[in-house]
């Protein structure tokens, strides 16, 4: 049977005994007998011997009555044809054997590094060289195919059983609601059956198998309820066998056995538990199998797959316990499902039933962890080979249980080669999850186009195991350096392993080797460095068996005083090797000071930085403190423009930087504006003002204004003056005074401080014509002018006698000088008209005479 394991072992015995005229082999090591039957027809009874070259040796022979005649077959590869050819007295005609022997899986050899882990000296090479192994083809990723859309499915009429799909045809039937639906997986289409006389109600009857041997549905409403059939081409239903209302056996698993000619049934829920039972109907129920608590299977689970015969069915995980009792609350076998009711085991196990006996084989014990999924399970008898496709993981949470997603992913388990199911990825139109809450459906093996069907309410797909849509790559061998060659050589020049990966997919193998350098490293550093001191003793370091410096010296150390690049040679048991240091003496650099051009400049400026008195050899770098970036090497440095305050630090080494450097810092003030000069009115007079303004830290002189800031001078008293005397005001005249602060540097001038006060006005509002005036030119009265302290606009017209206009003005200090058109007026009275509007908006007129007086 194909569901047998195949042989494995390298060799074994097949032992011949002659008993009643018949042969009987059997295969020792595999304890598998097979009887051969022929009519002999030489009447001899004992085994002389086998025929020579060709042919296989007798390697013992025993007494005539019973012969038995033994050979040891060598390896021999899968499907070998052997021949035994009997040494009769005259019959010759050889008896033919063909060996279904497994190819031993891919394996990875021991060792795919031919070198094994070694030691060499620095500098030499190695040469590795890698072992492929036989490459043997892959299994490949499998096609999916899309047959018939959800679109095409009648969700009120998709009722599926694991054994409802008749394999001949490629038919899979779906009975539910008083409707057959068929669905033509070689044509993908689906055609409605018709059929009367169905069963009566109550209930819907949708329990059903598929009967193969007389190609007719079998359709009863639950466990051992009446039992009805109606010819696959359809037409009336008909009773075919006798039974009861059963509610003990809800969801049990039906088919069919060919071996009774019957339909029956495993399992089933009811009274809060499951069964393992079997039950069989020929014209009445017969128990086949009692409901055993032995756990040998479970109680529980549903039927899946079947053999090529059909007379082997297999169980597959589902909920249940070893007593089936739902409301014990509890599991004892590793997983638990919950229910509404209670709690089950999900069993995650796979057994074999044999329909000729009604016993169960285990093929992967409850709880198995490569059982992952709780999904549609079928076997592939062609390649011995069992599915899983999609399905849930149930949890001891019954609420969560209520919202599982299904998944997507696929598995398959090579039985008698695997351990287990193992993932695969499949390529195409591969099927996605099913709905939240949905069935996962049920998975067919269909032997016609030799691929798997997976049926759901939202599709139904075919899975073609042998194709493929990806080309397979071919073996590849990399080692770690990247090298692709079987041979490379290598350069270690310090202690490393190389490892080599061999990629059959889906077989890697991998292998490593270390390769040891002998480096012989002395205790030299590359440099040795000297501050302060006059001499140093340098030290190969100990472990070795000879020493030869550069100096002569043969001991693990020798003393040297001036700079020099000091050699040395090394000798251990293995490798000599010659290890050298430069020496290099030095003293620190003597104490510095730094000097600034300035030590405030304006924002934005730079400033230059020296160092008083460098010394030379000494390298002086310059940084801002706090910042490590390298600014300037040298002993002069022109700042970047300083906008803040900035303090900077010079770290002076030699060349080389042997000795701890010595430092000096410096800071630079930021400068800015001198605080605005705060003016006052000290004294105040009809004519003259004294102003005066408190000093100003930083200030260096000081700058007035008697415009209103048009112009600035220097005060009357010098550049440090705090006061200032105005003078040759007049009464109730307003004047603006504004001083201005100075520092060393531009930047620093203030903001300019601002009084504004007004001259005394003693006589008020009056305002004063005079009658006469003397413009002679002694300075003294020689200009005319009206007189007020309060006069905001006015108008000043002046006629000779004959009342011509010789003079006017609107300006108050704009005064006659006696001439009218550059010629001087005779000596004489003249008049004036006035007329002037006041500060408090008063207008006044007035007219009167003067008096010329040369």
């Amino acid at each position: 049977m194909k569901n047998k394991k195949p042989i494995t072992t390298p060799g074994f015995r097949i032992i011949f005994l002659n008993i009643k005229r018949e042969y009987h082999f059997y295969f020792e090591r595999m304890n598998k007998y097979f009887t051969l039957s022929f009519l002999l027809v030489v009447f001899s009874t004992v085994l002389l011997g086998f025929a020579p070259s060709g042919f296989f040796h007798v390697h013992s022979l025993h007494n005539a009555s019973s012969s038995l005649g033994e050979i040891t077959f060598p390896s021999f590869e899968r499907n070998t044809s052997v021949k035994i050819k009997p040494a009769f007295s005259n019959e010759h005609n050889p008896i033919s054997f063909s060996f279904d022997s497994a190819i031993a899986p891919f394996s990875c050899p021991a060792k795919l590094i031919v070198q094994k882990d070694t030691t060499i000296c620095k500098g030499d090479t190695v040469t590795l060289t890698a072992i492929k192994p036989v490459h043997v083809d892959s299994e490949p990723p499998g096609v999916w195919v899309l047959l018939i859309s959800g679109n095409n499915i009648d969700q009120t009429a998709f009722n599926l059983k694991a054994y409802g799909y008749d394999k001949v045809n490629q038919y899979l039937y779906s009975i539910i609601n008083k409707r057959i639906i068929r669905y033509d997986l070689k044509n993908k289409t689906s055609t409605e059956i018709f059929a009367n006389n169905w069963p009566g109600w109550p209930g819907n009857y949708t329990e059903f198998t598929y009967d193969y041997t007389n190609n007719r549905l079998i359709l009863w409403r639950a466990g051992t309820d009446n039992v009805y059939a109606v010819p696959a081409t359809g037409g009336a239903w008909t009773q075919i066998g006798n039974g009861a209302f059963d509610n003990a056996d809800y969801n049990a698993s039906s088919y069919w056995n060919p071996i009774t000619n019957s339909p029956g049934f495993y399992g089933g829920y009811g009274g809060f538990t499951v069964k393992n039972w079997i039950y069989e109907n020929n014209l009445s129920w017969i128990q086949k199998r009692p409901n055993l608590s032995d756990c040998n299977p479970p109680k529980g689970g549903n039927l899946m797959g079947t053999s090529a015969d059909g007379k082997t069915l297999f169980l597959f995980s589902g909920q249940g316990s070893c007593d089936g009792n739902e409301l014990s609350g509890t599991c004892s076998l590793g997983s638990p499902w919950a229910t509404a009711n209670g709690m089950f085991c999900w069993l995650k196990d796979l057994y074999a039933l044999d329909l000729n006996t009604y016993t169960f084989t285990n093929i992967l014990p409850t709880n198995n962890s490569t059982i992952q999924y709780e999904g549609a399970m079928t076997y592939d008898y062609d390649k011995n080979r069992f599915y899983l496709f999609g399905g849930f993981q149930p949890t001891g949470d019954y609420p969560l249980n209520q919202y599982l997603v299904n998944t997507k992913k696929t598995f398959r388990f090579n039985w008698g080669t695997d351990n287990g199911f193992s993932e695969f990825v499949g390529t195409g139109a591969v099927p996605p999850a099913a709905p939240l809450n949905a069935s996962n459906g049920y998975a067919y093996y269909d032997p016609v186009d030799k691929r798997v069907i997976w049926a759901r309410i939202d599709g139904i797909w075919a899975y073609y195991p042998d194709s493929s849509l990806i080309k397979q790559p071919k073996p590849t061998l990399v080692w770690s350096t990247g090298d692709t060659t079987t041979t490379i050589k290598v350069y270690p020049s310090q202690t490393t392993t190389y490892s080599v990966t061999y990629t059959d997919s889906p077989y890697v193998c991998k292998d490593q080797v270390t390769i040891k350098v002998d480096a012989l490293k002395t205790l030299l550093a590359a440099t040795t460095t000297v501050c302060n001191d006059t001499s140093k003793v340098l030290n190969a370091g100990t472990g070795f068996t000879s020493y030869l410096w550069s100096t002569g010296d043969t001991t693990a150390s020798t003393t040297v005083d001036s700079n020099g690049v000091y050699k040395v040679k090394v000798t251990d048991s293995i490798c000599t090797v010659t290890d050298s240091t430069k020496v290099q003496f030095a003293t620190s650099p003597k104490p510095f000071t730094i000097q600034a051009t300035s030590d405030t400049v304006c924002p934005g400026t730079a400033d230059t930085l020296s160092i008083v008195n460098p010394e030379t050899g000494v390298n002086y770098n310059w940084y801002k403190v706090g910042n490590n970036t390298l600014l300037f090497t040298g002993t002069s440095y022109t700042t970047q423009p300083i906008s803040q305050a900035t303090n900077y630090v010079v770290l002076a080494n030699t060349n080389p930087p042997i000795c701890a450097a010595t430092n000096a810092s410096i800071g630079i003030q930021a400068a800015s504006a001198l605080s605005t000069p705060v003016v006052q009115a000290d004294t105040i007079t009809a004519n003259s003002v004294l102003f005066s303004w408190l000093p100003v830290p930083g200030a260096v002189s000081y700058l007035i204004s008697l415009d209103n800031g048009a112009t600035f001078q220097l005060p009357a008293a010098g550049l440090t003056a705090l006061e200032e005397l105005v003078t040759g005001l007049g009464p109730n005249q307003t004047i603006n005074f504004k001083v201005k602060a100075l520092g060393k540097l531009a930047c620093q001038e203030s903001a300019p401080g601002s009084i504004t006060v007004t001259t005394l006005n003693p006589i008020g509002d009056a305002i004063f014509i005079p009658n006469s005036f003397t413009p002679n030119g002694d300075g003294n009265n020689d200009l005319f002018f009206v007189y007020g302290n309060t006069i905001k606009t006015m108008k000043l017209s002046i006629y000779n006698q004959w009342g011509q206009l010789i003079f006017y003005t609107s300006t108050q200090s704009q005064g006659w000088n006696g001439s009218y058109n550059g010629t001087k007026m005779p000596v004489g009275v003249y008049y004036y008209s006035f007329e002037a509007t006041l500060q408090s908006n008063e207008k006044v007129k007035r007219r009167g005479s003067i008096t010329l007086i040369r």
